[in-house]
Protein backbone atom coordinates (compact mmCIF):
# COMPACT_ATOMS: atom_id res chain seq x y z
CA UNK A 1 0.00 0.00 0.00
CA UNK A 2 1.43 3.40 -0.29
CA UNK A 3 2.43 5.52 2.47
CA UNK A 4 -0.36 7.70 4.03
CA UNK A 5 1.91 9.09 6.41
CA UNK A 6 0.87 13.24 6.94
CA UNK A 7 3.69 15.19 7.59
CA UNK A 8 3.44 17.35 11.06
CA UNK A 9 0.27 15.80 12.04
CA UNK A 10 1.34 12.30 12.15
CA UNK A 11 4.00 11.12 15.15
CA UNK A 12 6.57 8.42 14.37
CA UNK A 13 6.91 6.01 16.64
CA UNK A 14 9.19 3.39 18.26
CA UNK A 15 7.82 -0.03 18.62
CA UNK A 16 9.30 -1.95 21.25
CA UNK A 17 10.27 -5.95 19.82
CA UNK A 18 11.40 -8.55 21.44
CA UNK A 19 14.68 -8.09 24.19
CA UNK A 20 17.82 -9.93 22.84
CA UNK A 21 18.82 -13.10 24.66
CA UNK A 22 21.65 -10.99 26.09
CA UNK A 23 22.20 -7.52 27.23
CA UNK A 24 24.25 -5.21 24.94
CA UNK A 25 28.17 -5.12 26.60
CA UNK A 26 31.18 -2.55 26.10
CA UNK A 27 32.06 -3.57 22.65
CA UNK A 28 29.43 -5.38 21.35
CA UNK A 29 27.98 -5.21 17.98
CA UNK A 30 25.17 -5.36 16.31
CA UNK A 31 25.04 -6.03 12.04
CA UNK A 32 22.88 -6.15 8.91
CA UNK A 33 23.14 -6.81 5.50
CA UNK A 34 22.19 -4.02 3.59
CA UNK A 35 20.77 -4.81 -0.01
CA UNK A 36 18.36 -3.07 -1.35
CA UNK A 37 15.56 -6.04 -2.51
CA UNK A 38 14.15 -9.29 -0.69
CA UNK A 39 17.29 -10.93 -1.55
CA UNK A 40 19.22 -9.31 1.87
CA UNK A 41 20.00 -11.53 4.95
CA UNK A 42 16.43 -11.14 7.28
CA UNK A 43 18.30 -10.81 10.67
CA UNK A 44 20.13 -8.60 12.46
CA UNK A 45 23.06 -10.16 14.01
CA UNK A 46 24.33 -9.53 17.51
CA UNK A 47 28.26 -10.57 18.52
CA UNK A 48 27.40 -10.45 22.66
CA UNK A 49 30.52 -11.96 23.35
CA UNK A 50 33.51 -13.94 22.21
CA UNK A 51 31.83 -16.92 22.60
CA UNK A 52 27.95 -15.63 21.76
CA UNK A 53 26.84 -14.88 18.14
CA UNK A 54 22.97 -14.05 18.57
CA UNK A 55 20.37 -13.26 15.15
CA UNK A 56 16.58 -11.62 15.09
CA UNK A 57 14.50 -12.83 12.37
CA UNK A 58 13.60 -9.30 10.94
CA UNK A 59 10.08 -10.64 10.17
CA UNK A 60 9.02 -12.15 13.24
CA UNK A 61 11.36 -10.65 15.47
CA UNK A 62 12.34 -13.57 17.44
CA UNK A 63 15.94 -14.37 18.69
CA UNK A 64 18.20 -17.54 19.04
CA UNK A 65 21.28 -18.21 19.51
CA UNK A 66 23.85 -18.84 16.26
CA UNK A 67 27.02 -20.05 17.60
CA UNK A 68 30.07 -19.17 19.34
CA UNK A 69 31.92 -17.11 17.10
CA UNK A 70 35.52 -18.25 18.93
CA UNK A 71 36.68 -14.48 18.61
CA UNK A 72 39.93 -13.85 20.24
CA UNK A 73 38.76 -11.25 22.73
CA UNK A 74 35.88 -8.28 23.43
CA UNK A 75 36.93 -5.72 24.26
CA UNK A 76 37.40 -2.00 23.21
CA UNK A 77 38.56 -1.99 19.49
CA UNK A 78 35.82 -5.08 18.58
CA UNK A 79 33.86 -4.43 15.58
CA UNK A 80 31.98 -6.02 12.93
CA UNK A 81 30.25 -6.27 9.49
CA UNK A 82 28.37 -7.87 7.13
CA UNK A 83 29.38 -8.76 3.36
CA UNK A 84 26.64 -9.88 1.12
CA UNK A 85 29.20 -10.95 -1.74
CA UNK A 86 31.89 -13.27 0.58
CA UNK A 87 29.82 -16.48 0.05
CA UNK A 88 31.01 -20.23 -1.17
CA UNK A 89 32.19 -20.16 -4.68
CA UNK A 90 33.36 -22.76 -7.16
CA UNK A 91 32.67 -24.59 -10.16
CA UNK A 92 29.77 -26.45 -11.61
CA UNK A 93 30.34 -29.96 -12.21
CA UNK A 94 28.81 -31.92 -15.53
CA UNK A 95 25.50 -32.80 -15.94
CA UNK A 96 23.41 -29.78 -15.18
CA UNK A 97 19.96 -28.20 -16.55
CA UNK A 98 18.89 -25.17 -16.69
CA UNK A 99 16.79 -26.02 -13.26
CA UNK A 100 19.52 -28.19 -11.45
CA UNK A 101 22.91 -27.31 -10.62
CA UNK A 102 25.34 -29.71 -9.41
CA UNK A 103 28.71 -28.83 -8.06
CA UNK A 104 32.20 -30.05 -8.28
CA UNK A 105 33.83 -27.10 -5.82
CA UNK A 106 33.02 -28.34 -2.18
CA UNK A 107 31.23 -25.72 -0.01
CA UNK A 108 32.54 -24.79 3.60
CA UNK A 109 30.87 -27.24 5.34
CA UNK A 110 28.05 -29.80 4.70
CA UNK A 111 24.27 -28.81 4.10
CA UNK A 112 21.03 -30.35 5.09
CA UNK A 113 18.60 -32.00 2.04
CA UNK A 114 16.62 -28.22 0.94
CA UNK A 115 18.57 -25.98 3.73
CA UNK A 116 19.46 -23.39 1.22
CA UNK A 117 15.90 -23.34 -0.13
CA UNK A 118 14.92 -21.35 3.29
CA UNK A 119 17.28 -18.38 4.32
CA UNK A 120 15.45 -19.08 8.20
CA UNK A 121 12.95 -15.35 7.70
CA UNK A 122 9.71 -15.24 6.46
CA UNK A 123 10.39 -18.84 4.68
CA UNK A 124 9.29 -17.06 0.98
CA UNK A 125 13.20 -17.32 -0.43
CA UNK A 126 15.97 -19.73 -0.22
CA UNK A 127 19.35 -18.31 -1.13
CA UNK A 128 20.44 -16.67 -4.53
CA UNK A 129 22.66 -18.86 -6.84
CA UNK A 130 24.62 -16.76 -9.31
CA UNK A 131 25.78 -18.51 -12.53
CA UNK A 132 28.43 -17.75 -14.40
CA UNK A 133 28.38 -19.06 -17.83
CA UNK A 134 31.36 -18.86 -19.98
CA UNK A 135 30.23 -20.67 -23.21
CA UNK A 136 26.87 -19.13 -23.04
CA UNK A 137 28.11 -15.60 -22.11
CA UNK A 138 25.83 -14.92 -19.59
CA UNK A 139 25.35 -14.08 -15.93
CA UNK A 140 22.25 -15.00 -14.18
CA UNK A 141 20.89 -15.60 -10.98
CA UNK A 142 18.06 -17.30 -9.39
CA UNK A 143 16.40 -18.23 -5.92
CA UNK A 144 17.09 -21.77 -4.41
CA UNK A 145 14.41 -23.74 -4.17
CA UNK A 146 15.62 -27.07 -2.86
CA UNK A 147 19.18 -28.64 -2.65
CA UNK A 148 20.71 -32.37 -2.09
CA UNK A 149 22.61 -32.95 1.09
CA UNK A 150 26.82 -32.81 1.09
CA UNK A 151 29.83 -30.84 0.61
CA UNK A 152 28.72 -30.88 -3.19
CA UNK A 153 25.05 -30.48 -3.55
CA UNK A 154 22.68 -30.59 -6.67
CA UNK A 155 20.63 -27.00 -6.37
CA UNK A 156 17.35 -26.92 -7.42
CA UNK A 157 16.47 -23.20 -8.99
CA UNK A 158 12.95 -21.38 -8.84
CA UNK A 159 12.60 -20.38 -12.56
CA UNK A 160 14.69 -22.04 -15.57
CA UNK A 161 18.46 -20.10 -17.13
CA UNK A 162 18.16 -19.33 -20.25
CA UNK A 163 20.93 -21.31 -21.04
CA UNK A 164 22.55 -25.04 -19.68
CA UNK A 165 25.75 -24.55 -17.68
CA UNK A 166 28.36 -26.55 -18.86
CA UNK A 167 31.09 -28.13 -16.23
CA UNK A 168 33.34 -25.17 -16.37
CA UNK A 169 31.04 -22.55 -15.56
CA UNK A 170 30.84 -20.94 -12.28
CA UNK A 171 28.08 -20.31 -9.21
CA UNK A 172 28.52 -17.92 -6.73
CA UNK A 173 26.18 -18.12 -3.48
CA UNK A 174 25.17 -14.23 -2.81
CA UNK A 175 24.86 -14.93 0.87
CA UNK A 176 27.05 -13.50 2.49
CA UNK A 177 29.23 -13.20 5.76
CA UNK A 178 29.00 -11.63 9.51
CA UNK A 179 33.36 -10.10 9.76
CA UNK A 180 34.05 -10.26 13.51
CA UNK A 181 37.15 -8.28 14.39
CA UNK A 182 38.76 -9.04 17.72
CA UNK A 183 40.70 -6.66 20.12
CA UNK A 184 44.26 -6.53 21.29
CA UNK A 185 46.89 -7.95 19.22
CA UNK A 186 46.42 -10.13 16.47
CA UNK A 187 46.18 -13.74 16.86
CA UNK A 188 44.97 -16.69 14.43
CA UNK A 189 40.99 -15.65 15.87
CA UNK A 190 41.49 -11.93 15.49
CA UNK A 191 39.30 -11.75 12.17
CA UNK A 192 36.95 -14.55 12.05
CA UNK A 193 33.61 -15.17 9.57
CA UNK A 194 30.02 -16.80 9.64
CA UNK A 195 29.41 -18.15 6.54
CA UNK A 196 25.15 -17.71 6.48
CA UNK A 197 24.95 -20.69 3.86
CA UNK A 198 26.79 -23.29 5.84
CA UNK A 199 26.60 -21.92 9.37
CA UNK A 200 30.15 -21.95 9.48
CA UNK A 201 32.56 -19.95 11.95
CA UNK A 202 36.14 -19.42 10.11
CA UNK A 203 39.49 -17.64 10.46
CA UNK A 204 40.15 -15.30 7.92
CA UNK A 205 43.90 -13.72 7.56
CA UNK A 206 45.32 -11.52 11.05
CA UNK A 207 48.74 -10.63 8.97
CA UNK A 208 49.06 -6.96 9.16
CA UNK A 209 46.34 -6.23 11.64
CA UNK A 210 47.36 -3.99 14.29
CA UNK A 211 47.02 -4.05 17.90
CA UNK A 212 43.48 -3.14 18.54
CA UNK A 213 42.15 -0.71 20.99
CA UNK A 214 40.48 2.36 21.87
CA UNK A 215 37.92 1.62 19.21
CA UNK A 216 37.56 0.54 15.83
CA UNK A 217 34.77 0.80 13.03
CA UNK A 218 34.41 -1.08 9.65
CA UNK A 219 32.75 -0.57 6.27
CA UNK A 220 32.38 -2.71 3.43
CA UNK A 221 32.92 -1.75 -0.19
CA UNK A 222 30.41 -5.02 -1.45
CA UNK A 223 29.29 -5.31 -4.75
CA UNK A 224 25.45 -6.07 -3.95
CA UNK A 225 25.23 -2.43 -2.54
CA UNK A 226 23.50 -0.49 -5.15
CA UNK A 227 21.62 3.06 -4.98
CA UNK A 228 18.13 2.97 -3.65
CA UNK A 229 17.04 3.12 -7.09
CA UNK A 230 19.44 -0.10 -8.31
CA UNK A 231 19.21 -3.52 -8.13
CA UNK A 232 21.96 -5.34 -6.85
CA UNK A 233 23.91 -6.74 -9.44
CA UNK A 234 23.11 -3.36 -11.45
CA UNK A 235 26.10 -1.59 -10.15
CA UNK A 236 25.79 2.42 -9.53
CA UNK A 237 24.73 3.38 -13.51
CA UNK A 238 21.70 2.30 -15.24
CA UNK A 239 22.77 1.29 -18.66
CA UNK A 240 19.93 0.48 -21.66
CA UNK A 241 20.80 -2.78 -21.64
CA UNK A 242 18.57 -5.51 -19.91
CA UNK A 243 19.83 -9.11 -18.64
CA UNK A 244 18.86 -11.85 -16.21
CA UNK A 245 15.13 -10.98 -17.09
CA UNK A 246 13.65 -13.46 -14.41
CA UNK A 247 15.79 -11.37 -11.65
CA UNK A 248 13.44 -7.89 -12.40
CA UNK A 249 15.67 -7.29 -15.40
CA UNK A 250 18.90 -6.06 -14.59
CA UNK A 251 20.18 -3.34 -16.35
CA UNK A 252 23.73 -3.07 -17.31
CA UNK A 253 26.41 -0.40 -19.39
CA UNK A 254 26.83 -1.55 -23.34
CA UNK A 255 30.67 -1.33 -23.49
CA UNK A 256 31.71 0.75 -27.33
CA UNK A 257 35.10 -0.31 -27.44
CA UNK A 258 37.36 -2.87 -25.57
CA UNK A 259 41.20 -3.96 -25.36
CA UNK A 260 43.96 -6.01 -23.25
CA UNK A 261 43.85 -3.40 -20.42
CA UNK A 262 40.69 -0.68 -21.12
CA UNK A 263 36.75 -0.96 -21.64
CA UNK A 264 34.77 2.12 -23.31
CA UNK A 265 31.55 2.88 -21.89
CA UNK A 266 28.40 4.40 -23.86
CA UNK A 267 28.22 7.27 -26.04
CA UNK A 268 25.54 8.56 -24.94
CA UNK A 269 22.94 7.39 -21.60
CA UNK A 270 24.18 5.69 -19.07
CA UNK A 271 27.65 6.45 -18.25
CA UNK A 272 28.47 9.14 -20.31
CA UNK A 273 27.71 11.74 -17.66
CA UNK A 274 30.79 10.54 -15.95
CA UNK A 275 33.11 13.00 -14.62
CA UNK A 276 37.30 11.96 -14.73
CA UNK A 277 37.88 9.47 -12.54
CA UNK A 278 34.36 9.48 -10.84
CA UNK A 279 34.86 6.01 -10.38
CA UNK A 280 38.40 5.19 -10.28
CA UNK A 281 38.53 2.20 -7.42
CA UNK A 282 35.33 0.98 -8.02
CA UNK A 283 35.10 -2.39 -10.15
CA UNK A 284 33.95 -3.68 -13.43
CA UNK A 285 32.30 -6.59 -13.95
CA UNK A 286 31.58 -8.17 -17.16
CA UNK A 287 27.81 -9.46 -17.29
CA UNK A 288 26.92 -10.40 -20.72
CA UNK A 289 29.38 -11.02 -24.00
CA UNK A 290 27.35 -12.57 -26.57
CA UNK A 291 30.83 -12.57 -28.89
CA UNK A 292 33.05 -13.05 -26.68
CA UNK A 293 31.62 -15.47 -24.07
CA UNK A 294 34.34 -16.18 -22.21
CA UNK A 295 35.06 -13.11 -20.78
CA UNK A 296 31.76 -12.72 -18.43
CA UNK A 297 32.65 -12.65 -14.70
CA UNK A 298 35.44 -11.24 -15.44
CA UNK A 299 36.41 -8.38 -12.24
CA UNK A 300 38.76 -5.50 -12.68
CA UNK A 301 38.95 -2.16 -10.61
CA UNK A 302 38.93 0.74 -12.47
CA UNK A 303 42.53 2.65 -12.47
CA UNK A 304 41.74 5.65 -13.98
CA UNK A 305 38.74 6.65 -16.46
CA UNK A 306 38.05 9.78 -18.83
CA UNK A 307 35.07 11.98 -18.89
CA UNK A 308 32.02 11.25 -21.20
CA UNK A 309 30.40 10.38 -23.75
CA UNK A 310 32.57 7.14 -24.34
CA UNK A 311 34.64 7.31 -21.13
CA UNK A 312 37.58 4.88 -21.28
CA UNK A 313 38.19 2.93 -18.09
CA UNK A 314 42.13 2.16 -17.78
CA UNK A 315 42.32 -1.35 -15.62
CA UNK A 316 44.57 -1.91 -12.93
CA UNK A 317 45.66 -5.12 -14.86
CA UNK A 318 44.47 -6.46 -17.82
CA UNK A 319 41.78 -8.86 -18.94
CA UNK A 320 42.38 -12.23 -18.93
CA UNK A 321 40.04 -12.72 -21.85
CA UNK A 322 39.28 -9.40 -23.47
CA UNK A 323 35.71 -8.63 -23.78
CA UNK A 324 34.23 -7.95 -27.53
CA UNK A 325 33.41 -4.47 -28.20
CA UNK A 326 29.96 -5.12 -27.70
CA UNK A 327 30.18 -6.44 -23.78
CA UNK A 328 28.35 -5.84 -21.13
CA UNK A 329 29.37 -4.21 -18.03
CA UNK A 330 28.10 -2.81 -14.38
CA UNK A 331 30.59 -1.07 -12.55
CA UNK A 332 29.96 -1.86 -8.47
CA UNK A 333 32.00 -1.64 -5.46
CA UNK A 334 35.11 -3.06 -5.31
CA UNK A 335 34.72 -5.87 -2.51
CA UNK A 336 36.67 -4.14 0.14
CA UNK A 337 36.34 -3.79 4.03
CA UNK A 338 38.04 -0.98 5.43
CA UNK A 339 38.86 -1.01 9.07
CA UNK A 340 39.54 2.61 10.85
CA UNK A 341 41.31 2.41 14.34
CA UNK A 342 42.93 5.18 16.63
CA UNK A 343 45.60 5.37 14.37
CA UNK A 344 46.27 7.40 11.24
CA UNK A 345 46.85 4.06 8.95
CA UNK A 346 44.02 2.66 7.07
CA UNK A 347 43.91 -0.94 6.70
CA UNK A 348 42.23 -2.81 3.80
CA UNK A 349 40.66 -5.95 3.37
CA UNK A 350 40.20 -7.96 0.14
CA UNK A 351 37.13 -10.61 0.42
CA UNK A 352 37.30 -11.18 -3.46
CA UNK A 353 38.41 -14.15 -4.63
CA UNK A 354 41.54 -12.89 -7.12
CA UNK A 355 43.90 -10.46 -6.44
CA UNK A 356 42.44 -6.73 -6.13
CA UNK A 357 44.89 -4.40 -8.44
CA UNK A 358 44.29 -0.63 -9.37
CA UNK A 359 47.73 -0.47 -10.57
CA UNK A 360 49.26 0.78 -8.04
CA UNK A 361 48.60 -0.87 -5.32
CA UNK A 362 47.54 -4.68 -4.77
CA UNK A 363 45.89 -7.09 -2.19
CA UNK A 364 45.65 -11.04 -2.32
CA UNK A 365 42.38 -12.33 -1.49
CA UNK A 366 41.79 -13.08 2.10
CA UNK A 367 44.77 -10.40 3.08
CA UNK A 368 44.75 -6.99 4.91
CA UNK A 369 47.15 -4.13 3.61
CA UNK A 370 48.21 -0.96 4.82
CA UNK A 371 49.21 0.99 1.78
CA UNK A 372 45.84 0.03 -0.45
CA UNK A 373 44.66 3.91 0.84
CA UNK A 374 46.06 6.70 2.15
CA UNK A 375 46.45 6.92 5.50
CA UNK A 376 44.46 9.77 7.69
CA UNK A 377 45.61 13.13 8.66
CA UNK A 378 44.47 12.45 12.50
CA UNK A 379 44.30 10.00 14.71
CA UNK A 380 40.63 8.76 15.58
CA UNK A 381 39.45 8.41 19.18
CA UNK A 382 36.48 6.07 20.86
CA UNK A 383 33.37 6.47 19.10
CA UNK A 384 35.04 6.80 15.68
CA UNK A 385 32.60 5.91 12.95
CA UNK A 386 32.26 5.14 8.98
CA UNK A 387 29.58 6.29 6.96
CA UNK A 388 29.02 5.44 3.49
CA UNK A 389 27.04 7.35 0.80
CA UNK A 390 26.12 4.08 -1.81
CA UNK A 391 22.35 4.84 -1.69
CA UNK A 392 22.48 8.03 -3.23
CA UNK A 393 21.86 9.40 -6.65
CA UNK A 394 24.87 11.73 -7.13
CA UNK A 395 23.74 15.67 -7.64
CA UNK A 396 24.27 17.19 -11.37
CA UNK A 397 27.35 19.12 -10.17
CA UNK A 398 29.05 15.54 -8.62
CA UNK A 399 29.35 17.42 -5.28
CA UNK A 400 27.93 14.20 -3.24
CA UNK A 401 29.72 10.92 -5.20
CA UNK A 402 29.52 7.28 -4.70
CA UNK A 403 33.29 7.53 -3.49
CA UNK A 404 32.28 9.67 -0.25
CA UNK A 405 33.09 7.63 3.03
CA UNK A 406 32.30 10.30 5.52
CA UNK A 407 33.88 9.04 9.12
CA UNK A 408 32.91 10.66 12.68
CA UNK A 409 36.57 10.99 13.94
CA UNK A 410 35.03 9.90 17.46
CA UNK A 411 35.24 12.23 20.59
CA UNK A 412 36.89 14.83 18.89
CA UNK A 413 33.65 15.31 17.52
CA UNK A 414 35.38 15.93 13.58
CA UNK A 415 33.64 14.57 10.78
CA UNK A 416 36.15 13.87 8.05
CA UNK A 417 35.30 13.11 4.22
CA UNK A 418 37.50 9.97 2.60
CA UNK A 419 36.91 9.94 -0.95
CA UNK A 420 38.37 6.52 -2.59
CA UNK A 421 38.50 7.87 -5.78
CA UNK A 422 40.09 11.22 -5.34
CA UNK A 423 43.56 9.49 -6.22
CA UNK A 424 44.87 5.82 -6.84
CA UNK A 425 44.88 5.53 -2.52
CA UNK A 426 41.96 8.42 -2.15
CA UNK A 427 41.98 11.30 -0.51
CA UNK A 428 40.91 12.92 2.87
CA UNK A 429 39.49 15.92 3.96
CA UNK A 430 39.37 17.41 7.27
CA UNK A 431 36.72 18.62 9.23
CA UNK A 432 34.25 19.02 7.18
CA UNK A 433 31.79 22.06 7.17
CA UNK A 434 28.40 20.74 7.82
CA UNK A 435 24.78 22.30 9.36
CA UNK A 436 24.33 20.70 12.84
CA UNK A 437 26.31 19.56 15.55
CA UNK A 438 25.94 16.91 18.40
CA UNK A 439 27.84 16.35 20.78
CA UNK A 440 29.63 13.12 20.13
CA UNK A 441 31.07 10.42 22.62
CA UNK A 442 32.41 7.11 23.28
CA UNK A 443 29.27 4.82 23.12
CA UNK A 444 27.78 6.20 19.94
CA UNK A 445 26.27 4.09 17.64
CA UNK A 446 24.95 4.32 14.43
CA UNK A 447 23.60 2.72 11.06
CA UNK A 448 23.28 3.94 7.36
CA UNK A 449 20.12 3.03 5.67
CA UNK A 450 20.15 3.25 2.01
CA UNK A 451 17.00 2.24 0.87
CA UNK A 452 14.33 5.07 0.90
CA UNK A 453 14.63 8.71 1.49
CA UNK A 454 17.06 8.82 -1.42
CA UNK A 455 19.72 6.62 0.26
CA UNK A 456 20.87 9.90 1.92
CA UNK A 457 20.53 8.98 5.61
CA UNK A 458 22.89 7.96 8.15
CA UNK A 459 20.85 7.54 12.03
CA UNK A 460 22.83 8.02 15.11
CA UNK A 461 22.68 8.05 19.05
CA UNK A 462 25.47 9.83 20.62
CA UNK A 463 24.25 8.99 24.39
CA UNK A 464 25.15 11.60 26.58
CA UNK A 465 23.28 12.73 29.23
CA UNK A 466 21.17 15.27 27.25
CA UNK A 467 21.16 12.99 24.14
CA UNK A 468 20.66 9.82 25.73
CA UNK A 469 17.09 8.89 23.99
CA UNK A 470 17.70 11.63 21.14
CA UNK A 471 18.31 10.34 17.75
CA UNK A 472 19.87 12.14 15.06
CA UNK A 473 20.36 11.80 11.25
CA UNK A 474 23.05 12.65 8.92
CA UNK A 475 22.10 13.79 5.07
CA UNK A 476 25.15 12.26 3.66
CA UNK A 477 24.29 13.74 0.07
CA UNK A 478 23.44 17.22 1.81
CA UNK A 479 25.98 17.19 5.01
CA UNK A 480 22.64 18.05 6.78
CA UNK A 481 22.76 16.93 10.69
CA UNK A 482 19.69 17.05 12.44
CA UNK A 483 17.41 15.96 15.06
CA UNK A 484 15.20 12.65 14.31
CA UNK A 485 12.36 11.04 16.18
CA UNK A 486 13.69 10.41 19.82
CA UNK A 487 13.18 6.71 21.63
CA UNK A 488 10.15 6.45 23.17
CA UNK A 489 12.21 4.18 26.23
CA UNK A 490 14.86 6.07 28.24
CA UNK A 491 18.04 4.36 27.83
CA UNK A 492 20.05 4.09 30.89
CA UNK A 493 23.52 3.37 32.41
CA UNK A 494 27.14 4.06 31.76
CA UNK A 495 28.38 4.80 28.38
CA UNK A 496 30.29 1.94 27.29
CA UNK A 497 31.83 1.20 23.58
CA UNK A 498 30.07 -1.21 21.29
CA UNK A 499 27.74 -0.17 18.32
CA UNK A 500 23.52 -1.24 19.01
CA UNK A 501 22.14 0.28 15.96
CA UNK A 502 21.55 -2.06 12.51
CA UNK A 503 19.00 -1.04 9.85
CA UNK A 504 17.13 -3.05 7.00
CA UNK A 505 14.75 -2.27 4.53
CA UNK A 506 10.96 -3.37 4.49
CA UNK A 507 8.98 -4.22 1.59
CA UNK A 508 4.94 -4.09 1.19
CA UNK A 509 3.91 -4.52 -2.38
CA UNK A 510 6.22 -1.78 -4.30
CA UNK A 511 6.66 0.30 -1.65
CA UNK A 512 10.00 -0.11 0.64
CA UNK A 513 10.66 0.89 3.56
CA UNK A 514 13.39 2.21 6.15
CA UNK A 515 13.27 -0.02 9.20
CA UNK A 516 15.98 1.41 12.19
CA UNK A 517 16.82 -1.13 14.72
CA UNK A 518 18.13 0.21 18.28
CA UNK A 519 19.75 -2.01 21.18
CA UNK A 520 19.21 -0.41 24.88
CA UNK A 521 22.28 0.91 26.40
CA UNK A 522 23.85 -1.80 28.43
CA UNK A 523 20.65 -3.51 28.37
CA UNK A 524 18.34 -6.19 26.32
CA UNK A 525 15.46 -4.07 25.47
CA UNK A 526 15.36 -3.72 21.72
CA UNK A 527 13.07 -0.97 19.75
CA UNK A 528 12.32 -0.39 16.10
CA UNK A 529 11.26 2.22 14.03
CA UNK A 530 9.52 2.63 10.37
CA UNK A 531 10.92 5.39 8.43
CA UNK A 532 7.88 7.06 7.23
CA UNK A 533 9.25 10.65 6.43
Amino acid sequence: MANTFKKVIDRQAWDSVFPAPNSHAAAAAVVSDLRSDITRNPFVYQIASASILNRMNIVTKGWHFVGNPGTAAMAAGAAAVFAPSFGAQGTIAAGATTTSIPLTTALPAAVGVNMLANRGGSGDYGFKVRIIGFTAGKVEERFIVANTGGTTPTLILDAALTFTPTSSDRYELLGGRVMMLSSGAPAAASWRSFEVTTNLFANMSSTNLPTVGTDSSLVALDEQYTPYDCKPGEGFIKGAFSYDAHMGGKMALSATAAAAGTITGQATGGDAAVVANEYRNFQIRIVHDATTPASVGQRRIIASHTAGASPVYTLGSNWTTTPSSSAKFVIEYPNLIILRTAATTQYTYNFSDATVNNGTNSIAANAWSTTYFAAAANAAAAGVMWMPAFGIRPDSAKNSRHSHLFCWRGTSANLDLFDISNTITGAWTNAIVIDGGITTTAAMSGCYSPFESEGRMFYLNPYTASQVSQIFRFDVQNRVLSPYTPTDEIQSGTAALGNRMAAYAAFDGTDTYDCIFLMSHLAARTQELIVLV
